[in-house]
């Protein structure tokens, strides 16, 4: 009995300390991913210089932890998804004025946990999606036909599709159809998620749903006739 009880004690013993482990290294592997949106810093004012707009840059929740496998992946989706805020989304200084706006536009980069996730957003207060205009290409390109009714989302969710650009003239920054749906795909290769909402005149905000870590989740382990399942 002495020698069973003592068996079970090494053994929660021994799955405390691998718990310790785990969680230390976890620790070890964690970054603020202030370190990316440092870094857009001057794509911003590069970009928003070379298309003759104002744009401030915000940041917030810089200190938020992520994985560090995941923020190096997350770099070129951050990119993208900016230099779009800034091409599609912020007006010209004398557009917004016109609209009773400020001249200078704003993006703001913000995350935050929500348990085992990290929540980013990209706000801009810029036009907003055209609903029209992603329509109107949607149906020129045969991907829908003139009578469907759809969803904002649904909408919205067709900026993602491969060589979707409602751009009216291809320059280096877009119009190539090239983006969104790279963007998708890699935040999906890192099993998070993207969600889009969009006000006319008022702007977009992209919401990126990103787990904290690639390197261990948590999983129910199952065993089905001679096969195992998690």
């Amino acid at each position: 009995m002495c020698i069973i009880l003592a068996r079970n004690s090494l053994i929660r013993r021994s799955a405390v300390l691998a718990s310790e482990l785990r969680d230390n290294m976890m620790n070890i592997r964690m970054m603020p991913i202030g370190t990316s949106f440092g870094k857009l810093n001057r794509l911003v004012r590069d970009l928003s210089k070379d298309l003759g707009k104002e744009v401030e840059f915000r940041i917030e929740g810089a200190e938020t932890e992520l994985d560090k496998s995941v923020i190096e992946q997350l770099n070129d989706p951050l990119v993208h998804i900016v230099r779009n805020s800034i091409d599609h989304g912020i007006e010209l200084p004398q557009e917004r004025q016109a609209k009773g706006k400020p001249a200078k536009g704003t993006i703001t980069c913000s995350a935050f946990h929500a348990g085992a996730y990290v929540i980013i957003r990209i706000e801009d207060d810029g036009a907003g999606l055209n609903k029209a205009s992603i329509l109107a290409k949607a149906r020129e390109k045969g991907l829908i036909s003139g009578d469907v009714s759809l969803s904002d989302r649904e909408i919205f969710n067709m900026i993602f599709m491969p060589g979707f650009s409602t751009a009216q003239v291809v320059t280096n920054v877009s119009g190539r159809g090239v983006g969104m749906d790279v963007v998708k795909r890699n935040i999906e290769n890192l099993r998070g998620s993207i969600d889009i909402n969009s006000q006319p005149n008022t702007g977009t905000i992209i919401t990126l749903k990103l787990p904290l870590t690639l390197a261990i989740i948590d999983g129910l382990l199952v065993k089905i006739s001679d096969g195992y399942f998690v």
